[in-house]
């Protein structure tokens, strides 16, 4: 490039030190359809394919959050046991985790006590955390977990609670909205 010096309009080292980071990490056990959440909010759109994730995947999007553009990168940890040393190594630093569980799939709704125990020992439960039933729009399997069972389990953990379909989108926008919300909102409560 034959820049000179002098020729942007903003000194980049202001524009950076401005920018507002956040890693938001999804969690929950494989199929629960982490991926398929962060591709809907990231590009409005659902894969019918299914692909486990390999240790991890990872998507970003710049979100106006209050007038702020806010640089989102989303960890998706696979569920997949043998992945647990890669997603230990990821939950540092995490400003958000959403945990979610299938509502189709009772064993997916009974461990997320265990993945609640891994995300605060590896530090991330300082973080925003939300319990998010997924898959919704299949919620007329007999073995689904009622919205108020999942709505009363998060309660009691003082968790908020969200149900959504990533093949619809519907609830998708409102859970990512109202947790990058709270994010700033905790961080300026924090220092």
């Amino acid at each position: 490039m034959d820049r000179q010096p002098g020729h942007l309009t903003r000194n980049v080292r202001d524009v950076v030190e401005n920018i507002t980071w956040l890693k938001v990490v999804a969690v929950g056990n494989a199929s629960v359809g982490k991926t398929c959440l962060i591709k809907h909010f990231c590009e409005s759109k659902f894969s019918q394919c299914y692909h486990a994730t390999v240790g991890v995947d990872y998507g970003f999007k710049v979100q106006n959050i209050k007038g702020i553009p806010i640089r989102v990168h989303l960890w998706d940890l696979s569920g997949d046991e043998q992945y647990y040393d890669v997603r230990t190594e990821l939950y540092g630093g995490a400003d958000a985790c959403f945990l979610v569980f299938d509502v189709t799939n009772q064993q997916s709704f009974k461990n997320l006590e265990t993945w609640l125990k891994e995300i605060g020992k590896f530090g991330a439960l300082a973080s925003k955390i939300v319990i998010v039933g997924n898959k919704a729009d299949l919620r007329a399997n007999r073995s689904s977990i009622s919205t108020t069972e999942a709505r009363k389990w998060a309660t009691a953990r003082k968790l908020p609670y969200f149900e959504t379909s990533a093949l619809s989108g519907d609830g998708v926008a409102t859970m990512f909205n109202e947790l990058l919300e709270s994010v700033p909102e905790k961080r300026t409560r924090q220092t």
